[in-house]
């Protein structure tokens, strides 16, 4: 099968790049265009044009988008060659109303929406979308065990990811306030807390989680069904130990204190710490066994497989 996936950089999470390995090693020969970049140099007519001979040229068997990176006008284009799927990574609390708007009308196009919390599938389905659950994963090239970082990634507690709600900051301000915290991403200068480094790419986040003792999770809306960040694979695949913030349902996945743990209260939280700090063997063992579910069970190639699974059912 020829793959062809339309898609922005992601240059943090690498998403596509990961989807594009994943895709290949599956044997599906895959191209990648980044029709947002083409559009913004170009303008969109011209931006589709050219997409349309690459495709001509390409013939592919598959279309897989992310959310808003594709127009309506090329999308409509291609789905009269082709099954389309779309990959969606956030939940609704993270995009605006007419964002939603232009999201359901190229969902309603697509054979299959993936959205990676289970949540918000029947609002997805209310809507006329053909919405299934997905997880992220990890890529073993790129999230793997790191044995000996340097001094500068090493902590009691690392958190990875921007300050984005009052209540993360707020979990942040009391952690440091009794443990060796060490922050990594953009916006806490703006609340008067400081990062490590603004950018961070798979060759800092492997010496993170192996140089902090615990990772910690904190998702944007804490309320949805089996909605998590894709740090929590790329956390286990790099071998750290993660303490998270509690999602319904979180238990179906990883089994409380097996592959990881988590707390419901920031108070919980500090608890966990310090627990954790004390239990060296136990919270070594846990990592483990998250880092094999993550490699085993949950790498964008098993991802991969389901999709294709599911494009022939």
């Amino acid at each position: 099968m020829k793959v062809l996936i339309v898609a922005k950089s992601k240059r943090h999470t690498k998403i596509y790049h990961y989807f594009k390995k994943a895709f290949q090693h599956k044997g599906h020969k895959t191209i990648w265009i980044k029709f947002s970049k083409i559009k913004s140099y170009l303008g969109k007519n011209p931006a589709t044009s050219i997409c349309d001979k690459i495709i001509a040229f390409f013939k592919p068997d598959l279309l897989f988008f992310h959310g808003r990176d594709i127009s309506c006008e090329l999308l409509a284009r291609v789905k009269e060659r082709m099954p389309a799927v779309m990959y969606f990574d956030d939940c609704l609390k993270g995009i605006s109303s007419s964002k939603f708007e232009e999201l359901i009308k190229l969902a309603r196009k697509a054979d299959i929406m993936y959205l990676t919390n289970r949540g918000e599938i029947p609002l997805y389905q209310k809507q006329g979308v053909n919405a299934k659950f997905i997880t992220g994963g990890c890529d073993p090239d790129a999230h793997y065990k790191v044995k000996k970082p340097e001094k500068f990634y090493q902590s009691e507690v690392a958190f990875i990811g921007k300050v984005n709600t009052p209540e993360r900051t707020e979990c942040m301000r009391e952690v440091a306030k009794h443990f060796d915290l060490k922050l990594w991403g953009t916006g806490w200068e703006k609340v008067g807390m400081k990062s490590q480094m603004k950018d961070v790419y798979a060759a800092e986040y492997r010496k993170i989680c192996a140089g902090a003792k615990i990772i910690l999770g904190w998702n944007i809306d804490p309320t949805i069904d089996l909605y998590f960040s894709n740090r929590t694979w790329y956390t286990l695949g790099c071998g750290g130990f993660l303490l998270t913030a509690y999602s319904p349902s979180l238990e179906e996945i990883f089994g409380r204190k097996r592959k990881l743990d988590w707390f419901e209260t920031i108070e919980e939280c500090c608890e966990k710490i310090r627990y954790y700090l004390q239990h060296d063997k136990e919270r070594k063992k846990i990592a483990e066994a998250g880092y094999h579910l993550a490699h085993n069970k949950y790498s964008y190639v098993e991802m991969v497989k389901k999709i294709t699974e599911d494009l022939s059912q």
